[in-house]
């Protein structure tokens, strides 16, 4: 499945090595971050159950910060953010132009 996304950046909390950010790119040039797993949630494109079973089935380490409607992920790793940015952020493709 082609991409219509391209991941640019990854930003690193320096006080825990958290991957805290992702910054991705639509085709259209539209910038995202594909840590703010909201826009997947709202659309549902998936469930939150859902996303824990892929966090699990891929041994991704992270940490997810539900506040109101947000949900983000905190990722543990780069190797972590690699796994997400393989089995996860694919999902972005349903929802993007």
């Amino acid at each position: 499945m082609e991409q219509k996304f391209k991941v640019n950046q990854m930003l690193t909390a320096k006080n825990t090595g958290f991957v805290e950010k992702i910054y991705a790119v639509s085709k259209d040039g539209q910038p995202f971050d594909l840590l703010e797993v909201s826009l997947l949630l709202h659309y549902q494109v998936l469930t939150m159950e859902q996303l824990r079973a892929l966090i699990v089935e891929h041994a991704i380490d992270c940490e997810l910060h539900e506040t109101g409607h947000t949900c983000r992920v905190s990722l543990k790793t780069t190797a972590d953010a690699e796994k997400f940015i393989a089995h996860i952020a694919p999902l972005y493709n349903q929802i993007l132009l």
